[in-house]
């Protein structure tokens, strides 16, 4: 779905000079709220922040032309920060805004084609708003060209967005019953969605045994791609995973489960797998110490490389501090902060 642009923050940053997990940082540290446009060539997406969290996220990828949203889109971008031909574009927006954008990423289908040559637009509104809907209403032309998209919190018409050639645009919302007896007056079709925001996960008896270890899991795979991407766009592929493996060696000892040759964790491909017998705090120490010392080897092996050092470095505090929320509610907190500090 196409948004609105709001007030302009940064326009036109090049990856060539700006490093994307620094600015999230620095938007992170003001609280900010608005959106991240991203642009790779062949990827692009868009990161929605609300008081410096990131809340929500999507992502399209011209060469399987898959749509991704939540932390899979929010992964696939990062894993780009590295490349020095992206574009980014931050722009401010109230925080109701943007959490009414991400809350509508996931939706789904409720009517389909709905002419308003034989439906009642107004009644159609009535009936949304007795139901409470939460979603929105595509409105099109009789050849399938948006006119606007009109969104619903609470059964309430909340914000019209008016698609211009220029892209697009608001309505204040005086003007949204004008646009509407517009829209009727020329015949339209319209398609009504349900947002299908991803409610808060359940406690089951995996997730209550496993304490936490595949939300753990998810963090280091983000953490671990990231920082491969970066160390590798600057020197070679494979440095940042030889001396990763390195640390797994040296740390086996600790962490047998950890071992490389005993075949309970991987990494390979930006990608963990786990079958070994860990609880989320010893996965989280050990990992975070093989981590700590990949650092170090970096460090020793690239020695003329310091900004590089100091570049994955920023990048791995930053995508930790991201999810600290997170381990806190895990217990993992103190245990990651001993670790890398």
């Amino acid at each position: 779905m196409k948004f609105p642009k709001g007030e302009v923050r940064h326009q036109n940053l090049s990856t060539a000079y700006t490093n994307l997990v620094a600015l999230l940082s620095i938007l992170r540290s003001e609280g900010f709220s608005g959106t991240l446009d991203i642009e790779f060539p062949g990827s692009k997406g868009v990161l929605f922040l609300v008081s410096g969290e990131v809340v929500n996220a999507e992502a399209t990828r011209a060469a399987d032309r898959r749509r991704l949203t939540g932390q899979e889109a929010a992964r696939s971008l990062l894993a780009l920060s590295g490349q020095k031909d992206g574009v980014l574009n931050v722009y401010r927006w109230p925080p109701e805004k943007v959490s009414m954008m991400a809350n509508n990423l996931h939706h789904e289908i409720v009517f389909k084609g709905l002419s308003t040559d034989f439906t009642r637009l107004d009644r159609l509104i009535l009936s949304l708003r007795e139901d409470k809907h939460e979603g929105f209403i595509e409105i099109l032309t009789k050849d399938q060209k948006t006119l606007g998209v009109l969104f619903f919190q609470g059964g309430e018409p909340a914000d019209l967005y008016m698609t211009t050639g220029s892209g697009p645009s608001i309505i204040e919302k005086k003007s949204i019953p004008l646009f509407l007896e517009n829209a009727v007056k020329q015949g339209t079709v319209l398609n009504v969605y349900r947002s299908k925001s991803k409610p808060p996960p359940k406690e089951t008896e995996e997730s209550e045994s496993n304490g936490g270890l595949e939300e753990v899991t998810e963090i280091f795979q983000e953490v671990l791609s990231m920082a491969e991407n970066l160390v590798d766009k600057d020197s070679r592929e494979g440095t940042f995973l030889k001396a990763f493996k390195e640390s797994l060696i040296e740390k086996s000892s600790e962490y047998p489960f950890l071992d490389p040759f005993g075949g309970e964790f991987e990494y390979r491909e930006g990608a963990i797998v786990f079958t070994g017998d860990a609880g989320a705090r010893d996965f989280t120490k050990g990992v975070g110490e093989c981590l700590r010392e990949t650092l170090q080897h970096l460090e020793e092996k690239l020695p003329k490389k310091k900004m590089l050092h100091l570049k994955v470095k920023a990048g791995v505090e930053s995508s930790l501090e991201h999810h600290r929320e997170v381990m806190k509610r895990l217990g993992v907190d103190s245990v990651i902060s001993s670790v890398l500090k």
